[in-house]
């Protein structure tokens, strides 16, 4: 390609007309970073802001052991997750809603969209692979991507196959939003730089690294940001953090919702990227980014302990417990919306005694129904109840930064 124009990070490629972008952004042309090295200079505190991050995610994976079963924060991280990541898209709806809309046989109709599901079928498929020892970049750009896009899942054979699976975006790619208007820069041009730059970026990221795993975290989500070679290319790197921390054991489970920091520090975001595209500045970028996940682990460490409490609660306000109770009180920590049909599943119980602990846990205030007249009400379906102190406590969650409370960690009697 001709009438290349070198930048400090990469170089800048000639823009044809486009009026719906910014025009100082078609103007500077469409950027195509440089491939990553393991031999990236960073100073000493870059260095330092990783391991300090890393040493947050071990505090993490150990806290989620408090809880009864670490499928609760599993499932409370999606949630929060789901709900950022649409936060972020331009999409604004309440927990409760992203929590029902799954339901079977549930008598309300949520306004999110289906596709939400899809998405997250995207992300549980993905851990399965990497916990099943698959690499990061040819899973998320080869199979994830290719769910996102509600595509048939193809077979891996080779790395020319690899390129073949991709489903490549087929127009101008930007950043910014969410309408082109407030694009921040403009993207490679689909074609045979996009490809390289993302062929090399696969080879760098499934490679051996002695980089600490947060720098590399920081350095390949940038890069898979920049280059934007799908339509999902947004959420598949953000979806590259919990990943890398899973393959590298720094996390056992997908218990860290990246989609929160970044929907919280938006503005930053954009501008740390810009600073990298400009300036060439990695450090500032993996402190950035090294804080965001320090501030998410200590968010999620929080609620661990604020979840414990209130199951704990919970189970005080019923004068006789038993072990149907207990389960099921426990399983809705992570599920606060939900139905018979789903209370069933998650207790092993039959209907007639989750009915039963159900008024009881009506009667003691620890569940009530939704309110219906906020949604389309359905007839003839399964009532939707909810866990008003643990969606509550989601939500609460949703405003960093937190309390830096480290007493979760001590010692127990």
């Amino acid at each position: 390609m001709t009438n290349l124009r070198p930048g400090v990070s990469g170089h800048w490629i000639p823009a044809g007309k486009n009026e719906k972008l910014p025009s100082p952004i078609v103007e500077e042309g469409a950027f195509r970073p440089a491939p990553l090295h393991e031999d990236v200079k960073l100073k000493h505190r870059t260095f330092q802001a990783a391991s300090d991050a890393q040493e947050e995610l071990g505090r993490l994976d150990e806290a989620a052991a408090r809880l009864p079963n670490r499928d609760v924060l599993v499932r409370v991280t999606q949630l929060r997750e789901a709900s950022a990541s649409l936060d972020l898209a331009g999409l604004f709806f309440s927990l409760s809603e992203i929590m029902a809309m799954d339901l079977p046989d549930a008598d309300v109709e949520t306004r999110v969209d289906p596709g939400v599901l899809r998405l997250r079928r995207a992300d549980e498929d993905a851990v399965e692979r990497i916990l099943a020892g698959e690499p990061i970049g040819r899973t998320l750009l080869g199979r994830t991507a290719r769910i996102l896009a509600d595509l048939p899942v193809l077979e891996p054979d080779d790395d020319a196959g690899l390129m073949n699976r991709i489903p490549w975006r087929a127009g101008d790619g930007w950043l910014g939003g969410p309408g082109p208007e407030d694009a921040y820069l403009l993207c490679v041009p689909p074609g045979p730089e996009l490809r390289a730059g993302i062929a090399e970026s696969v080879t760098w990221l499934d490679a051996d690294s002695d980089l600490p795993l947060v720098a590399r975290l920081a350095l390949a989500h940038y890069q898979l940001t920049v280059l934007n070679p799908v339509a999902h290319s947004a959420h598949l790197a953000r979806l590259l953090i919990s990943l890398g921390c899973i393959q590298q054991k720094a996390l056992r489970n997908p218990i860290l919702a990246p989609s929160m920091w970044f929907s919280h520090a938006n503005e930053e975001y954009r501008r740390q990227i810009r600073n990298v595209v400009s300036h060439g500045d990695f450090d500032s970028w993996v402190v950035f980014f090294a804080d965001g996940v320090r501030e998410l682990c200590t968010s999620q460490v929080e609620l661990v302990y604020m979840l414990q409490d209130i199951g704990d609660k919970q189970l005080s306000k019923l004068n006789r417990r038993n072990d149907g109770i207990t389960r099921l009180v426990n399983s809705l920590i992570g599920n606060p919306v939900f139905n018979i049909g789903l209370a069933m599943k998650l207790s092993g119980l039959s209907e007639r005694h989750v009915r039963t602990i159900v008024t009881r846990l009506e009667q003691a205030k620890v569940v009530r129904r939704l309110d219906r007249n906020r949604w389309a009400r359905k007839k003839n379906q399964q009532v939707v109840r909810e866990v008003p102190d643990v969606v509550k406590a989601i939500g609460m969650f949703d405003h960093l930064p937190f309390r830096r409370d480290k007493s979760v960690f001590d010692k127990q009697p």
